[in-house]
């Protein structure tokens, strides 16, 4: 692996680690369901403390992405570090950010982030420690949101968020309509897609530098010539494949001013989610995302030994 290519991988949980109908969401629902034995082998393959962070949420589908993210961070410390699972330690940098720092040392020994939503975990990774890198996966709920933009108005409703985005973002959003003339509930639902066009990117950026939706310079900070690719519904050939369209002509401004050294992504996976990709450096490259399989991926590497 080339030292500024970035590798990427989702992993799609739901259909994982299956969970009896006799286990409800409940405070003893993830230890419940930590006995079934496909949960089992997956939860001894990470540090007693990480399990228990695992096993203490409420619900199974939260239980599910926290322990599909800590496989994931294993496995891209294993494959990045050439060291063996029980080595790859994930530690957390100076903004909290979770990082490979060696048994003894001082210094990280890669740069990942990891995003979930949904019930979809993303993964970004890369060997080189000189860039930072931010993703963000969002799932595009309409049936929670579309109820909320007729009793508020679209523009009032953008407005809740404009303490995330900059006043010409808000104002590009609130404006945007789709290019072709189609009913006004699927006017709605392109308007949603584009506003999350936009926060996916916005987060991915965010989480690129360490800090979190708060940063006190996030107002500053805007994207322009944002699009927003098409969902594989929305392609002529998807067959066997889970990606729409690419986006990557995003351009990102800091007080008026074009940045140079930032490289975004947003990515149509399925129907319902985005996936934003941030790298602090022009020279590093995207490779393409992968869908995760345990069994090959995942459990292989953490058996290897």
């Amino acid at each position: 692996m080339a030292p500024l290519e970035v590798f990427r991988w989702v992993l799609d949980v739901q259909p994982e680690w299956p969970c009896p109908d006799t286990i409800k969401s409940g405070r003893d629902a993830a230890p419940r369901w930590a006995q079934e034995p496909e949960t089992k082998h997956a939860l001894m393959l990470l540090p007693v403390q990480e399990q228990e962070k695992v096993l203490r949420f409420y619900h199974i589908r939260d239980a599910k992405l926290s322990l599909g993210s800590q496989l994931l961070k294993h496995c891209a410390i294993v494959r990045a570090c050439n060291v063996r699972w029980p080595e790859s330690i994930v530690s957390k940098d100076v903004n909290h950010k979770p990082c490979y720092i060696p048994a003894g040392g001082s210094n990280r020994q890669m740069e990942f982030n990891v995003s979930h939503h949904g019930s979809i975990v993303a993964l970004v990774g890369c060997a080189d420690t000189n860039i930072r890198l931010g993703v963000d996966v969002v799932q595009v709920d309409l049936s929670k949101d579309i109820p909320r933009v007729r009793q508020e108005g679209w523009s009032s409703w953008v407005n809740t968020y404009e303490s995330v985005f900059s006043d010409q973002e808000i104002q590009d959003i609130v404006s945007w309509r789709p290019s072709q003339h189609v009913s006004e509930e699927d006017t709605v639902k392109a308007r949603l897609r584009h506003f999350y066009a936009h926060w996916c990117l916005k987060e991915a950026y965010v989480k690129m530098t360490g800090e979190a939706l708060m940063a006190p310079w996030l107002k500053d900070m805007e994207f322009r010539n944002v699009q927003v690719p098409r969902p594989i519904s929305g392609l002529p050939s998807t067959e066997g494949n889970s990606w729409g369209e690419t986006w990557s002509d995003v351009e990102v401004w800091f007080l008026g001013s074009k940045m140079a050294d930032v490289k975004m992504e947003l990515l149509a996976l399925r129907d319902h989610y985005l996936v934003g990709t941030a790298v602090s450096s022009l020279k590093a490259s995207f490779l393409p995302y992968e869908i995760v399989d345990l069994q090959r991926d995942v459990y292989s590497a953490a058996e290897a030994d």
